[in-house]
């Protein structure tokens, strides 16, 4: 094994979680869903209900609740169609949250015309058109056999979460134009999108309308098209704003990147998470394509993220000002509080840090594969923290405790909500993410004024945790 004690160097920048930076300070329209009026006649697959619910394990599932504010697709034998919008767009900014069950298949359709893909890509490497995120290929019969698709476009990255979770999709789009004799002058484009947050799409030019459209032909102005006859989705908080015209985003320096392509890469570096400047912190980047970033001074996974590693162009580049580190994927927020306490209260709250004289850093240690244990210890408890990613699935945490005292616990989540969808699996924060647990581990669920918080006892007869974060 190699060891690592060596002081922090760099620095690195936390960026928020992509679905709570799109849901605050939005202007515009939202599309009300309280039931289907704003959409033209429709099938028995569409329905509205409060929330929807897929066990990502089982193809196909989907399932709402009672109430109204989500638009759940859920296919029937009969009568499964598409979903479009009595109003029509031109230049637009649209974003919505979408879920897809398992293996599913579906699509938003700009003026009815357009797909940006949505599909199951969850884990999938080396995205193309038909993947979540691209812009879906044009059809045309006459092109002879084998070539009658065309035009399609994948996403810069994958950025697509487990199914049953929310995603967030940001479209920049701008309509075609057409002069006084209606001939086309310029052609459709998707000047952005972006996939939780992440930028899938940058100045894509279409020519025509993509296959399974509305309609043939082009226009200044369509509909909102969300496809339904292809697989079980469910979609909220549809919002859009018009524009008369869209600017092009300028291109930037060439980046420095930092990849993770052939083994894991760690960085160590400072790291601004929330309002604070951490100076003990270490980020790693898996080829699975799941990253991580974690506070040595506390013993705490402070985020993840699905995508490519960091850009640290701010880091390095002349003096390296203003010490900014961006990851380079769509990136989960964790609690940057201690991982371990002792609660002799059961209703104590959970403490916000540990005293820099109280916890000592031991640096870490790399096991063959170059995953990381983590080794601390405070007022007598002795840890090691592993994290690793030994498939694209999720990124797995294992804790083990010596000299555990009575009342240890390990806060394992924290979030607004927090349900069981399936055996061992957990939704967290409003289904951003899953808790893959061992069927031993027995959570204590308890509401706090920040939230729920999902804690598991550590005792010396059961010193060990180990569970996944799968989205």
């Amino acid at each position: 094994m190699i060891v690592f004690k060596k002081s922090i160097l760099c620095a690195c920048l936390l960026t928020a979680n992509a679905l709570a930076i799109f849901a605050q300070n939005q202007l515009g329209t939202n599309i009300p869903l309280n039931n289907l009026d704003a959409f033209r006649a429709t099938g028995t697959n569409w329905s509205i209900g409060s929330d929807a619910m897929a066990n990502p394990n089982i193809k196909g599932d989907m399932k709402s609740k009672t109430g109204t504010g989500v638009l759940v697709d859920v296919l029937n034998p009969k009568n499964n169609k598409d979903l479009i919008s009595k109003e029509e767009f031109g230049d637009i900014e649209l974003e919505l949250d979408f879920m897809m069950a398992k293996e599913s298949n579906s699509g938003v359709y700009i003026q009815g015309r357009y797909e940006v893909q949505l599909f199951d890509s969850w884990t999938k490497l080396h995205p193309d058109f038909s993947d979540c995120g691209g812009i879906y290929q044009r059809w045309d019969d006459a092109r002879g056999n084998g070539n009658q698709g065309y035009q399609g476009i994948a996403p810069l990255n994958n950025a697509s979460r487990a199914p049953g979770l929310w995603q967030h999709l940001k479209i920049r789009f701008q309509a075609p134009q057409f002069n006084a004799a209606g001939v086309k002058i310029r052609n459709a484009r998707f000047h952005e999108v972006y996939l939780n947050g992440l930028l899938v799409q940058l100045q894509q030019e279409v020519t025509g309308p993509t296959r399974s459209s509305a309609f043939e032909d082009e226009k200044p102005m369509g509909p909102l098209m969300l496809q339904g006859d292809h697989g079980n989705v469910a979609f909220r908080n549809i919002h859009y704003n018009s524009f008369a015209e869209l600017k092009q985003k300028k291109s930037g320096d060439n980046p420095i990147l930092l990849k993770a392509d052939g083994k894991p890469y760690l960085l160590r570096s400072f790291l601004n998470y929330g309002d604070k400047k951490l100076t003990h912190a270490v980020s790693g980047g898996y080829p699975t394509l799941l990253n991580f970033s974690y506070d040595l001074k506390q013993g705490a996974l402070l985020q993840v993220w699905r995508g490519e590693f960091m850009d640290v162009t701010k880091m390095w580049h002349e003096r390296g000002e203003p010490q900014l580190a961006l990851p380079l994927g769509s990136v989960i927020v964790l609690s940057g509080a201690p991982t371990l306490a002792v609660l002799n209260d059961p209703t104590a709250a959970w403490p916000d840090s540990i005293a820099f004289d109280d916890f000592g850093n031991k640096g870490y240690t790399l096991d063959k594969d170059r995953f990381p244990s983590f080794e601390f210890e405070f007022n007598g408890i002795k840890a090691t923290d592993k994290i690793s990613a030994p498939t694209a699935n999720s990124i797995v945490r294992e804790i083990n405790v010596s000299n555990a005292p009575e009342h240890l616990f390990a806060r394992i989540a924290l979030g607004k909500k927090m349900e069981k969808v399936g055996l061992n699996l957990y939704s967290i924060d409003d289904k951003s993410y899953y808790l893959v647990l061992d069927e031993a581990i027995k959570p204590l669920i308890r509401e706090t004024i920040h939230g729920k918080e999902m804690l598991v006892p550590i005792t010396n007869n059961s010193n060990s945790l180990t569970y996944s974060i799968q989205f």
